[in-house]
């Protein structure tokens, strides 16, 4: 509207809201789209409906009793959104929350109630002096989060004080879902005539005839900035009980798959647009920017519909600023007047279709705006061209007319301007009427067909939903319009009527290979009626390549129809495709073929080498002549092997299940084999080629060339490995090692070795003659094989050496035995030996035992030697007639301790003077004792004070070193001994005074007489009173 007079607001009661509601459920159903399958807007309309969101007792602007408003225009899910309250006097309030639908009728569901909230009065909101604009910058006072399961639409928040007093803010909830349609709420109109607060004193719009206070930049009383941050004027929900709430209530109850955003969305996410099969701009949607227009336009060149179901639309640029807080998108602004629009250029804020943007509204919608009726005198729609498929099954005849659906503001085709780029445009009315300044003018709805194949419908009237749903209105619900809309809906959906689309194949749901089947081909329109006219050219296609499969060549139809003949060959899902390429059209069906019956069996192995002892497992199948499985195949298989050995497994005789069965089977004998499986009938069987391999190396076999090798001689011997069933482990990895009870000099084994295809020649040479072992072992792998051979000496060999075998320890004065073999070459015995024998040793101390010279009994004797010197020793035989000597070392270790020996380091020690001494722990033969344990304790014959003896003390390694001091002159002794042991040892010593230290003089009489000798002795003494 662009006069300077109010708007009449259609306020209906309660009560005759009620009735309206009565009136619809009295209704015949209306039935659901074509198109309408199971959707979020079905489901959430199934929900049961709520009341209480119509306003018992409505505040308003001058008392302020209670207003709010929201932080964003729209929320996604899981989006947090605020609302800002005030309430005069201050008092507490509810928030209820609804959405707005259909839900059988009740209109609306609640989803959220909080409260009784703590309200405050917020400030007064004042007008910029400049713009006009009003922002409230009031202080939050509810916030939450959007649940996941609140379904996009448009939500209609009822505040309530203490008082009973009520008022809206409204909201959208996006998804960003891509459902078939996009509705667009017009916040943007809503906020543009929004002249809060309506107090006939400081409240500003766009608009004149609704701004009051001071002119601002304008030159008049209107602003040229509105912001989103202020309550609706009025019940505060920014007209939206006017015309979108029937639009969206009708689309709700038909079961359309719609998602809801507003314009600001569309500003700020225009491709958004891209991702439905149309837009819908509803309502009064007067206020675009520049980026809602080539989003528009954008998503129409894309092929997306336009449904443009009100009127005045796309009729002032506007541009957006972000709020005084840093909010984007929270201003509107309109200049209306370039020379006072600090911008210029392309978003200069001035109509559409003025030469400075020259983009008029009806190149985007095919109509645009003309002039208006006063509010509430609506005149009739007229239809004409009522041929035209928008209008099937209307019953619609030009002339026809629908009361009460046109006006307040109407859209015509005005011919000054340019027409939309259309393929097919059509004016579907011309209504008649006599505008607000009394002159005649008329109304247009009109529909085009991009080039891209788009269809954009405007209805050139802002009261089109009124016909659809007559919630709040003066209308009636008309039956012809609903469907003209299901009609423009469903060409969305599926395409236009009469207009080629696509290609429809039919064809049976099953078929069986190899015999041929009948289908069908038909050009339709979106609505699926055939289009006679199609000339094109047919090509059809097929999921089955296979040898055998019949198509028919390319085709043209007969009058849009034809049918045809196929064979497809390969049994199971498959698809059957008809293309015209040069129209870009195709369609495909899906069909079931069958196996014929089965004429022969193929039997697959999993593996054409499997391991001899491991059962594999393999498939067999009953085909038709073209490969498939023969479900239906009832025969019994019977399976047979070349390998009959001892451990093969084969299945017994069975029945397949669906025309296949998987079975296992073990074979044992490697090598080339075969696996039958025949049809005990005799009608048909399968073979399959198999080469068994090995199994893994469970045992070594050795063979020794002879069993009886000659002692010095080579001889060879071959090992194999083998698997469990004997045969020969091809792929055995494992090393070798070779070792035999043979450990003579001369003795050659082979060297640590691997197999080759498992198996390997070596040679052995062995010394010892008589019974011996051979062995060739795998550690690793735990695997051994022992040979058994008989080493013979073959002809007599002579004396080479003799060989003298003892301990290699032995004890002081304890017997033991040794032995001397008189031996050939090779080490064998020379049983024919006569020498004698003589032994000598190391030690010749007294009390060693040797043996007497002696003779050998078959070149071998036992004798018995006693040593008796501790430490390393050796023994000798020898024959000095035959040069042969051998000798033997040893280790001769003491015997137990028998006594104890004590060495002083001195034998005259000095009276007080430290001198060192050594005790030994000896066994008899004056070993020492390594391993002595026992205690020494030390005694003296001087028990002077003074005298300094060693503690009792333990040996090491059966010998240790002390001191002491010994104090009285003369002979003395020390003595060690071990009381448990009953061993002991004393030094005699002779201990010297030590140098003297002081002089002692004795007289013969203590009273001499004067002048007579006396005498008197003049003794030399040490420290201790040893004469010195």
């Amino acid at each position: 509207m662009r006069i300077a007079r109010p708007r009449l607001r259609l306020q209906r009661s309660l009560a005759a809201a009620a009735m309206a509601l009565a009136m619809l459920a009295a209704l015949p159903p209306t039935a659901l789209p074509a198109t309408a399958d199971t959707n979020p807007i079905v489901t959430e309309n199934a929900q049961p409906g709520s009341g209480g969101w119509g306003l018992s007792k409505l505040a308003d602007d001058v008392n302020g009793q209670i207003k709010g408003y929201g932080s964003a225009s729209s929320v996604t899910q899981g989006g947090s959104i605020s609302l800002y309250v005030s309430v005069n006097p201050a008092q507490t309030y509810t928030v209820d929350v609804f959405r707005m639908g259909w839900y059988a009728g009740s209109g609306a569901r609640k989803r959220l109630h909080a409260g009784p909230i703590n309200g405050t009065t917020q400030a007064a909101c004042a007008p910029d002096a400049t713009t006009g604009m009003i922002d409230c910058g009031w202080a939050a006072g509810y916030a939450w989060t959007i649940p996941s399961d609140w379904t996009s639409g448009v939500y209609l928040t009822v505040l309530t004080n203490a008082a009973g007093y009520q008022n809206y803010v409204i909201f959208v909830v996006r998804d960003g879902r891509p459902a078939s349609f996009l509705y667009q709420w017009g916040v943007n109109t809503a906020e543009a005539y929004n002249d809060y607060p309506n107090d006939k004193l400081t409240g500003k719009s766009l608009y004149e005839f609704n701004s009051y206070g001071a002119n601002t930049i304008a030159g008049t009383r209107r602003a040229v900035k509105v912001s989103f941050d202020r309550p609706f004027t009025g019940d505060g929900s920014g007209d939206f009980f006017r015309w979108d709430v029937q639009l969206i209530r009708w689309l709700e109850k038909s079961g359309y798959d719609v998602t809801y955003s507003t314009d600001v969305d569309t500003h700020a996410n225009g491709s958004d647009l891209l991702n439905h099969k149309a837009f819908f701009s509803a309502g009064h949607d007067e206020y675009w920017s520049n980026e809602m227009y080539n989003a528009a336009q954008a998503a129409r060149d894309a092929g997306v519909g336009l449904a443009f179901f009100g009127a005045n639309d796309v009729y002032w640029q506007v541009r957006y600023e972000a709020s005084a807080a840093g909010v984007p998108n929270r201003v509107l602004v309109c200049y209306k007047n370039a020379s006072i629009d600090p911008v210029q250029g392309a978003t200069t804020t001035v109509l559409w279709r003025a030469a400075l943007l020259n983009r008029p509204e009806q190149r985007l919608m095919g109509i645009q705006y003309t002039s208006e009726v006063t509010s509430g005198n609506n005149v009739p729609y007229l239809v004409t061209n009522s041929s035209h498929w928008i209008y099937n099954g209307t019953g619609f005849h030009d002339g026809d007319a629908v009361p009460g659906i046109v006006g307040y503001e109407m859209d015509r085709y005005m011919s000054n301007y340019p027409a939309p780029t259309a393929t097919s445009w059509t004016l579907l009315s011309q209504s008649p009427f006599t505008n607000t300044s009394g002159v005649s003018d008329y109304a247009n709805s009109s529909i085009y067909q991009a080039p891209s194949g788009a269809v954009v419908f405007a209805t050139g009237t802002m009261s089109w939903s009124w016909a659809l749903d007559n919630y709040r209105t003066t209308a009636q619900i008309d039956a012809r319009i609903q469907q003209t809309t299901r009609n423009l809906l469903n060409a969305f959906l599926l395409g236009v009527p009469g207009v080629l689309h696509d290609l429809k194949l039919t064809a049976p749901t099953t078929a069986t290979a190899g015999q041929p089947f009948s289908v069908s081909v038909t050009a339709e329109d979106g609505q699926g009626n055939p289009v006679p006219s199609y000339s094109g050219t047919v090509h059809f296609s097929s999921s089955d390549t296979s040898t055998g499969a019949v198509l028919p060549p390319d085709s043209t139809l007969t009058n849009g129809q034809g049918s045809f003949s196929v064979t497809l060959t390969r049994a199971g899902p498959q698809t059957l495709t008809a293309t015209d390429a040069a129209n870009k059209l195709t369609t495909t069906v899906n069909l079931g073929v069958s196996a014929q019956s089965a004429g022969t069996l193929v039997l697959a192995p999993a593996s054409t080498t499997p391991t001899a002892g491991t059962a594999f497992p393999f498939t067999v199948t009953a085909q038709d002549a073209f490969g498939n499985t023969d479900p239906s195949y009832a025969g019994t298989v019977h399976f047979s092997s070349s390998d009959t050995s001892a451990g093969v497994v084969l299945p017994p005789d069975t029945t397949l299940t669906g025309g296949k069965g998987s079975f296992t089977a073990t074979l044992v004998k490697a090598g080339s084999q075969t696996l039958t499986a025949s049809d005990t009938a005799g009608t048909f069987s399968a073979t399959a080629n198999l080469t068994v391999s090995p199994g893994a190396a469970t045992t070594l076999l050795l063979a020794p060339s002879t069993m009886a090798p000659t002692s010095g001689t080579t001889f060879s011997v071959t090992v194999t490995a083998q698997d469990a069933f004997g045969n020969t482990a091809s792929a055995y990895a494992g090393t070798l090692h070779f070792s035999s009870s043979d450990s003579a000099a001369g003795v050659v084994l082979p060297p640590d070795s691997t197999l080759s295809n498992g198996q390997g020649s070596f040679s052995a040479t062995l010394i010892t003659s008589g019974p011996q072992t051979l062995t060739a072992s795998d550690a690793a792998n735990s695997l051994s094989a022992t040979a058994s051979l008989t080493v013979s000496t073959g002809a007599p060999s002579a004396v080479h050496d003799l060989k003298l075998t003892a301990s290699s320890s032995a004890t002081a004065g304890q017997m033991f035995p040794i032995t001397v073999t008189a031996e050939d070459a090779q080490g064998n015995p020379v049983t024919s030996y006569s020498g004698t024998v003589h032994f000598s040793s190391s030690d010749r101390s007294t009390g060693v035992v040797l043996p007497p010279d002696s003779t050998l009994t078959n070149g071998q004797g036992t004798f018995s030697a006693t040593l008796v010197k501790a430490g390393s020793q050796s023994l000798t035989a020898s024959d000095a007639a035959n040069n042969l000597a051998t000798t033997a070392s040893l280790s001769v270790n003491a015997a137990a301790a028998s006594r104890l020996v004590l060495a002083p380091a001195t034998a005259t020690p000095t009276a007080g003077s430290s001198f060192s001494l050594t005790v030994t722990a000896q066994d008899p033969y004056g070993n020492t004792d390594p391993t002595y344990g026992g205690t020494v304790h030390f005694s003296s014959s001087d028990t002077s004070a003074g005298v300094v003896l060693p503690p009792d003390s333990t040996l090491a390694g059966g010998e240790r070193s002390f001191t002491a001091i010994l104090i009285k002159a003369g002979s003395q002794t020390l003595t060690a001994s071990d009381a448990a042991n009953a061993i002991s040892a004393t030094a005699n010593l002779m201990v010297s005074a030590a140098p003297a230290s002081k002089l002692t003089l004795a007289t013969a009489t203590a009273t001499p007489t004067a002048g007579t000798s006396f005498s008197f002795t003049l003794t030399a003494l040490d420290p201790f009173g040893n004469l010195a």
